[in-house]
């Protein structure tokens, strides 16, 4: 038996209280909700909605649809800074 048969999916306990929260209270829907575990998996419930995902110094909008659903949160917000080349001048 695999991993991926006996391992549940993980959802914290703080964001499982906003999804209830937004399920019950219709003000909330248009609200961002914070997340600052990237371990979470995005659930059939976040379709639709928008998500500030936690960098460290500052927050990344991350807006969920279809094709985003059963990723985690961390696959998102990329926490390292791309490398580019530098054009070295020629000295003559």
């Amino acid at each position: 038996m695999g991993k991926s048969n006996w391992k549940l999916n993980y959802i914290n306990k703080n964001l499982f209280k906003k999804l209830l929260l937004l399920k019950i209270n219709s003000e909330l829907k248009g609200k961002n909700k914070i997340i600052f575990k990237k371990s979470n998996i995005i659930i059939k419930t976040f379709l639709n909605n928008k998500f500030l995902i936690y960098k460290g110094c500052f927050y990344r909008n991350l807006f969920i649809n279809k094709f985003i659903l059963g990723f985690r949160f961390g696959e998102f917000a990329y926490t390292r800074k791309p490398f580019r080349y530098l054009l070295k001048s020629k000295k003559k």
